[in-house]
C-alpha cells in the first residue's frame, strides 16, 4: 500500500463518488497467462467485444505497460443492484470512471489510463471490431483483459473477494487507474 502521491487525483475520485480507493504499485498486480486463457476458453463473449481479447495487447505487452507506471489507484465498487439491472449499473459506472480518467488527464497526468471493471457495454450491441467502435474514446479494457489476476492481486492488498455462486449475490468489482 502506498500513501497518495497525488492529492489532486484523490480529490477528483472523491468528487466522482469513488471513495473506496487504494494507491498501489502497478507491479503489485499479478499478470498471468492463465487469466487470458480464461477469456479465450470460458468466456461466452470472447471475440465479441472490441475492448476484450483478442482485441487487446499480448500478455507480455500488458506486463510491459504496467511496468511503465509507478502509481495506480485500485478502485473498489460493489454492485448493489439486482442482476437484471446490472447492465445499466455497469454502463453508468463505466462512464463515470472514464470521465474520472479524463479529469485526471486534464489535471496534468497525461499518462492516465483506466483498466475497467467490466467489459465495455456502452452500446446496445458491440461491433466487436475496434476499428468500427462507435465510442472509441470511452472504450477501455478490463483488468482481466490485461491478464491481471484480480482475485489474488486484491486479496494480497487486503480486500476480501470470492467467486459469486448466485447471480443475486452482490459482486465486488475492481478497476485500476494508472497514473504517473
Amino acid at each position: 500500500m502506498k500513501i497518495s502521491p497525488f492529492p489532486e487525483v484523490d480529490s477528483i475520485l472523491r468528487q466522482a463518488g469513488l471513495c473506496d480507493c487504494l494507491w498501489v504499485a502497478p507491479s503489485s498486480m499479478t499478470v498471468s497467462q492463465w487469466v487470458r486463457m480464461k477469456c479465450m476458453f470460458g468466456c461466452p463473449d470472447y471475440g465479441k467485444n472490441a475492448s476484450c481479447p483478442p482485441h487487446v495487447p499480448s500478455v507480455q505487452e500488458c506486463r510491459e505497460l504496467l511496468g511503465e507506471y509507478s502509481h495506480a489507484v485500485l478502485i473498489h465498487l460493489v454492485c448493489d443492484v439486482h442482476s437484471e439491472e446490472r447492465g445499466s449499473w455497469c454502463a453508468s459506472y463505466q462512464k463515470l470512471l472514464v470521465e474520472a480518467e479524463r479529469q485526471v488527464f486534464l489535471a496534468g497526468h497525461e499518462k492516465a489510463f483506466l483498466l475497467s471493471f467490466d467489459n465495455c457495454n456502452l452500446c446496445g450491441e458491440c461491433t466487436a471490431d475496434p476499428r468500427d467502435c462507435r465510442l472509441p474514446y470511452m472504450r477501455r479494457p478490463t483488468m482481466e483483459a490485461f491478464a491481471i489476476d484480480v482475485y489474488s492481486s486484491v486479496r494480497r492488498l487486503g480486500y476480501s473477494i470470492s467467486v459469486k455462486k448466485d447471480r443475486e449475490e452482490k459482486p465486488d468489482r475492481f478497476a485500476l487507474l494508472l497514473v504517473e
